[in-house]
């Protein structure tokens, strides 16, 4: 007998955000990728995203991609330990990271065991993003933590443009 576990996610309307409900990351299908969307990255809401992120049934690499600026505005927040929570508790595969405190965060998940070559500081969000959209393969699931709706957006769109290129080349 073999057991499985599926997660089972929702989009949380706009006017919930902050309420406990909208904790869980917004499940967003983009060409050749699945996009799990935590907008915010405050401590309580972060460790929500990973655990969704752990959980979740990935075909292929478990990508974390972080603006790590609210994380690291956070009171009492030591932003190794979370970075090192990115890699144990995230099941993460890669890290690409912006935003204030992205150094600190990146050198905790490369001392947590990511391969350097995994892990990628980024001086801005379109950086961050023209990375992904160049290093993603089909398959993948990236946690969009801290990230702008806008901005997955933008991925999902450029996705969408790589892909149909791709395919028509094939």
């Amino acid at each position: 007998m073999t057991m499985s576990t599926t997660l089972s996610m929702k989009a949380a309307p706009v006017s919930e955000c902050g309420t406990r409900r909208s904790l869980r990351p917004r499940l967003m299908p983009a060409p050749g990728a699945t996009l799990l969307v935590a907008p915010h990255s405050t401590p309580v809401e972060a460790e929500a995203a990973l655990e969704a992120l752990r959980s979740f049934r990935a075909t292929g690499r478990r990508v974390v991609w972080c603006d790590a600026s609210e994380l690291a505005d956070s009171p009492h927040v030591d932003l190794h330990a979370w970075g090192a929570r990115i890699v144990e508790d995230g099941a993460a595969d890669a890290l690409i990271v912006s935003g204030h405190g992205a150094r600190e965060l990146a050198m905790a998940a490369r001392d947590a065991g990511l391969a350097v070559g995994r892990v990628v500081v980024c001086s801005d969000d379109p950086t961050a993003r023209n990375l992904l959209n160049d290093s993603l393969v089909p398959g993948d699931t990236v946690l969009a933590l801290g990230i702008s709706n806008t901005s997955c957006d933008k991925l999902a769109e450029r996705l969408a443009s790589r892909f149909e290129v791709e395919s028509v080349a094939a």
